[in-house]
């Protein structure tokens, strides 16, 4: 059978030898080579231009909601008087500044000031010391709190923040180079609206720790593994929890090699680096009382106690439900939605992500369920799941409409020390 053939267009050099049309001249292949630069180039600026629109959005957004924070916080002093449990000391002249420690600010504070001791603070509670704070928080802010004449306060302000905004540039990093520029700044979004996201700006080491938990997915997906490791060893001298990074980091380089046995290389160790903040950690407080992990062993004076998570959710939600506990009722709340989300969207999240998401939620319920809205508030993979939850425009509007107002209701009682969020 004969097809017709298609035809050809005449203005266009043929590529076979046998063509009758005249080669291409030097002149063509220099314009042509020159056109391909000049679309490059068009490219290239354009990304850049993407690149500034997307990072002034994050900017403004940022200062909107630290802006509105910070009024809804000066409101909440005039309305509520402050609890002395939550909010033990003074800790600036500025209330607009005070506002931002409470709870375990104050222990902070007291590491930054007076370094570590097996001597409890607080007369009402003998027994609880400031050892089961990890040091990475307090060490940076005395260190850039030492530049800026000791205000120390002010310096574990600035690093809260700032490592807020890194956040939220690796985490659109992250989200834009698998999903696109929109979903990335939706969940930027989501991640500022938060309803306990005003805990990033206070003095916790929750934007540290979400930072460098960033850092080191963006530098697995970048093959740096010695820069992994590292800022992987520096979580774990964050929180407890940061040692379990060496599980997502093994499973994403076991992934750039296609999980194949026999590509591992001896590169593969640094990953092993994640766990030396703890152990130093673990080293000092042998060094102070004979007990490697007294960090562990002291959370028994704060009713701490490890058991299943289970069981620990069992107990919540019996007491929630018996009427005895309007906050053990949020705590069940934010655990039970976050565990939505990230069992609704496993597939989509991938498993290093959902697999950070989960030992952040479980191994904090092992523990209690109290402070569960506060250690959500670092799952990132939560806040890529709410942005893949909510691609029709209705649905965005409403979430943030909804985490606005949650939000700045939290705030109100938060910074005044009330026992809702801790």
């Amino acid at each position: 059978m004969n097809f017709p053939s298609r035809p050809q267009n005449l203005a266009s050099p043929k590529t076979d030898s046998g063509s009758n049309s005249p080669a291409k001249t030097p002149e063509a292949v220099g314009e042509t080579a020159s056109q391909v630069q000049s679309a490059d180039r068009r490219r290239s600026e354009l990304r850049k231009k993407w690149m500034l629109q997307d990072l002034r959005y994050i900017g403004l957004v940022f200062l909107v909601t630290r802006l509105a924070l910070v009024l809804i916080g000066l409101v909440a002093q005039s309305v509520f008087p402050p609890d002395p449990i939550g909010k033990p000391a003074v800790l600036s002249q500025y209330p607009w500044l005070d506002m931002w420690g409470v709870w375990d600010s104050y222990w902070y504070m007291d590491i930054i000031q007076n370094g570590y001791s097996t001597v409890g603070r607080l007369p009402e509670f003998p027994a609880q010391t400031n050892l089961p704070f990890f040091p990475l928080y307090p060490l940076l802010t005395r260190l850039v709190g030492s530049v800026m004449g000791g205000n120390y306060f002010v310096a574990g302000l600035l690093i809260s923040n700032v490592c807020l905004l890194l956040s939220c540039y690796f985490l659109y990093l992250l989200v834009r180079l698998e999903r696109g520029r929109k979903m990335a700044r939706r969940t930027v979004k989501y991640l500022l609206l938060f309803p306990v996201s005003f805990v990033l700006s206070g003095l916790f080491t929750e934007a540290l720790y979400l930072c460098l938990a960033l850092l080191c997915f963006y530098l697995a997906r970048r093959r740096r593994w010695w820069l992994a490791g590292v800022c992987g060893a520096a979580l774990s001298a964050t929180r407890t929890l940061g040692v379990l990074m060496v599980l997502p980091l093994a499973f994403e380089y076991m992934r750039s090699i296609r999980f194949r046995p026999r590509a591992i290389r001896w590169n593969s160790l640094f990953v092993l680096l994640v766990p030396l903040g703890l152990v130093a950690f673990s080293v000092y407080n042998y060094q102070l009382t004979g007990d490697f992990l007294f960090f562990k062993t002291n959370q028994a004076a704060w009713d701490r106690e490890v058991v299943n998570p289970a069981l620990s959710l069992w107990r919540a939600i019996a007491q929630a439900g018996s009427g005895q506990s309007v906050k053990q009722l949020l705590e069940i709340c934010f655990f039970l939605a976050a565990l939505g989300v990230l069992m609704r969207f496993y597939r989509a999240l991938g498993f290093s992500y959902w697999l950070f998401g989960m030992y952040s939620l479980l191994i904090p319920l092992a523990a209690g369920i109290a402070s569960m809205p506060r250690y959500t508030v670092s799952i990132f993979p939560l806040f890529i799941g709410l942005a893949l939850m909510t691609r029709q425009q209705w649905s965005d509007r409403a979430i943030t409409a909804t985490f606005c107002v949650l939000q700045a209701g939290l705030m109100m009682l938060w910074c005044t020390g009330q026992g809702l969020i801790i």
